[in-house]
């Protein structure tokens, strides 16, 4: 029977790491890309192009804390199905895939249908501006209707990951990409015999991309990973599986939800401001994410390696696989910040020729190459707790830094926290504004600064919780 991936339990630690984080790193390339091509065409439509960028970069915290729930799920199949692997008992992946077509097509039902009903709720609550609120309510609609055909690659990949192949989700990111980038200009700016939608055409290049990767993802499971194709008679509940699947999803589920939420929050204040730091902030998160693709592909080629060494319980090589990937991850990330401490603030003119823009992202760009430095240490620890299937130690790691840390430093560097009436009395008046002085010139700089502030505790506590030890027991 064919079975595609790699043997992670045997040969070169560096080599089995790079073999699935390459392939990794160019589908997040692509992936990023993907988000940088609608950012790059809707900054070129004139007079309406910082409030185009707006609304694409209000809708990607949105739809992250609309879909977090499911980002659980995809986590779990990884770990899930890597440690089958590892233990030589690739027949219970059966079952997890077939669970997971039934959860995963209960959740869209619920997803799909919340999103709809309570959409202008949430666009009010963002404080989401006039002008741009139209735009923004239709453009969000159209890219909903998408998400289920997004789950299903997610879920094809996460598979896919947990048997050591990343070649082939990246082959259908390069197709899905590939159309997007096509389609773009043509319904954006109406060439040839396309009509001319603007933000909304940027939407539908999105809806159609998403929906030829499901049908290629479908296809692929099919053909290259039979091993793991349920039977009709296992499509149906399996009370222990699901159970197995909810333990190691629910916690990563939660830590999304709430990273995602938190995203909301920020971009609420980010609002705030205006289309001008919008924008910036924006295109600051889409080229941070670009420069972080290094940490993220090493990271859960990592988690799938950890997986399968404590399925084969080869306790030894899991911890030899986290020394060189946090040795990895560093070198490559020095190289990364270092650009974008350089020359982040001309990059934004790629995208929006704009010198107020150019201002903004200057000093963003100062403090976040820092900040994404730091970060990128966590994220080799959340490989090592996915892929041991501890996604609870996740958790602590993903809300601890936005809740604990981030979100109220953001308040109070800002100076926010000073007309609230909780903090009214003369003392806490004289420590609030104290506090916020420094960046009283720009308030909004407190987004760049508790970002690296964050990040720096939120990597000491992941780290602490690795050292703990509870992730070197499997989960199956």
């Amino acid at each position: 029977m064919k079975q595609n991936g790699i043997d992670l339990t045997r040969g070169s630690i560096f080599g089995n790491l790079m073999k699935l984080a390459l392939p990794i790193m160019f589908s997040n390339f692509l992936q990023t890309f993907y988000n940088l091509t609608d950012t790059f065409w809707l900054g070129k439509l004139g007079d309406q192009a910082r409030a185009a960028v707006a609304v694409t970069g209000l809708t990607f915290p949105l739809i992250f804390f609309l879909s977090s729930f499911g980002f659980g799920f995809v986590i779990a199949g990884t770990s899930l199905i890597a440690q089958y692997k590892g233990a030589g008992q690739l027949e219970k992946g059966r079952e997890v895939v077939a669970q997971f077509i039934l959860i995963i097509g209960v959740f869209c039902l619920i997803f799909i249908t919340a999103s709809y009903l309570l959409l202008d709720d949430i666009l009010a609550l963002l404080q989401t501006p006039p002008e741009i609120l139209a735009s923004a309510r239709q453009y969000i609609s159209i890219i909903l209707a998408g998400m289920v055909f997004m789950f299903l690659f997610l879920s094809y990949q996460s598979f896919a990951h947990g048997l050591g192949d990343t070649i082939s989700p990246m082959k259908i990111q390069i197709i899905s990409v590939t159309l997007n980038l096509i389609l773009d200009p043509l319904v954006i700016f109406g060439w040839g015999f396309f009509p001319r939608l603007e933000i909304i055409g940027a939407a539908y290049a999105t809806l159609f991309s998403r929906v030829i990767a499901a049908l290629i993802a479908v296809y692929f499971l099919m053909r290259k990973s039979p091993g793991i194709v349920p039977r009709w008679q296992q499509l149906r509940p399996n009370r222990e599986m699901i159970g197995r699947i909810l333990r190691i999803s629910i916690p990563s589920s939660l830590a999304q939800s709430m990273t995602s939420f938190g995203f909301v929050i920020l971009q609420g204040f980010v609002n705030t401001f205006g289309t001008l730091v919008i924008s910036t902030f924006s295109i600051g998160n889409r080229l941070t994410g670009f420069f972080m693709m290094p940490a993220m592909g090493i990271s859960n080629a990592l988690a799938a390696v950890v997986g399968q060494t404590l399925g084969a319980r080869k306790l030894d090589r899991a911890l030899k696989s986290v020394g060189i990937a946090f040795k990895s991850v560093m070198s490559i990330m020095f190289v990364g910040c270092l650009l974008v401490y350089l020359f982040g603030a001309q990059l934004t003119r790629i995208f929006i020729d704009d010198l107020q823009v150019m201002a903004v992202g200057e000093r963003m760009f100062r403090v976040t190459a820092f900040a994404s430095f730091v970060f990128a240490i966590g994220f080799v620890f959340m490989g090592v707790f996915n892929g041991s299937g501890h996604t609870r130690l996740s958790m602590i790691f993903n809300i601890s830094r936005l809740w604990l840390f981030r979100i109220p430093l953001v308040y109070l560097l800002s100076g926010k926290l000073v007309d609230n009436i909780l903090f009214s009395s003369p003392f806490w008046q004289k420590i609030l504004r104290t506090l916020a002085a420094p960046l009283s010139a720009y308030p909004y700089d407190a987004l760049w600064w508790s970002m690296l502030i964050s990040n720096i505790l939120a990597g000491l506590a992941a780290f602490l919780l690795y050292r703990q030890g509870k992730w070197k027991k499997a989960r199956i």
